[in-house]
């Protein structure tokens, strides 16, 4: 497995991706991270495993970096929550495919503020993976656990004018996405590493490694890492989010994927 100072290094090297044009150019430098943790976040989750139970409407929590948290199924961050993760914090998705899959999801109306640090960088991986040991998983060994899903409120492009995302069970309300604010802010996902993820629900119907659903410009997405998985890297569904600095190693599928009139 790649380091994470090489991933850094090969981060760094990257620039704002401009997918519609499909060109890259050179830049050397980082940007200073940024603090956009909110002021209201007072509550903190000290079980190291967190459920579709953890949070709900109205919940502001935060993880503990101190504590290696296990993603049991399914876990939502629904409307009207808030969930922070502070850098160096290391979650791992429990072992399961298709619906039985472990995914953390932010609902439309919810927010994630997901801060890493180049030093000290937020780590989603398989349950399995010993991260403190480089060669402990097969070079090939990728759909060992779900991925993060991001849904916001801005415009998609179907008739309707919005969507049930991908690896979402059409029952469930909260993998609905899509709606009119071009401006729609999901929070903060920045300096992470998701690795070993993807699994597939159905034809046409998988779980990427970062999926962002009709995700709005006043959502920050930067120095993201995915890292042999199962199904694309990277998929926007519509949507206005602006992405850079991001880097796909070993997928399946595609690396970055776009649809459904992406526009960032």
């Amino acid at each position: 497995m790649i380091s994470w100072k090489k991933r850094t290094a090969a981060i760094a090297a990257l620039t704002s991706l401009a997918f519609l044009a499909g060109c890259n150019k050179a830049d050397d430098s980082i940007a200073a991270p940024v603090d956009t943790t909110p002021a209201s976040t007072v509550k903190l989750i000290s079980t190291p495993t967190l459920t579709d139970a953890s949070i709900k409407p109205g919940d502001t929590l935060s993880l503990d970096s101190s504590i290696v948290y296990t993603l049991d199924g399914f876990v939502y961050v629904e409307d009207g929550a808030v969930l922070t993760i502070p850098a160096g914090t290391v979650i791992k998705g429990k072992a399961g495919q298709g619906e039985n899959a472990s995914a953390l999801i932010v609902a439309k109306g919810g927010k994630l503020y997901a801060n890493g640090t180049a030093e000290k960088p937020i780590v989603m991986t398989a349950a399995i993976d010993d991260i403190a040991d480089n060669n402990d998983l097969a070079a090939d060994a990728k759909g060992l656990w779900g991925g993060l899903i991001l849904l916001g409120k801005a415009p998609i492009n179907t008739k309707s004018g919005a969507g049930q995302i991908e690896g979402i069970p059409p029952t469930d309300s909260r993998g609905q996405y899509g709606g009119l604010d071009d401006k729609d802010n999901s929070g903060s996902v920045r300096y992470i590493s998701i690795r070993y993820g993807g699994t597939n629900i159905g034809k046409d119907n998988e779980i990427n490694g970062l999926t962002l659903g009709g995700v709005g410009n006043g959502t920050k997405v930067e120095y993201v890492e995915v890292y042999n998985n199962a199904d694309d890297g990277v998929e926007f569904f519509g949507g206005t989010v602006n992405t850079s600095n991001m880097l796909v190693v070993g997928s399946d599928d595609d690396c970055f994927d776009w649809d459904q009139g992406f526009r960032g």
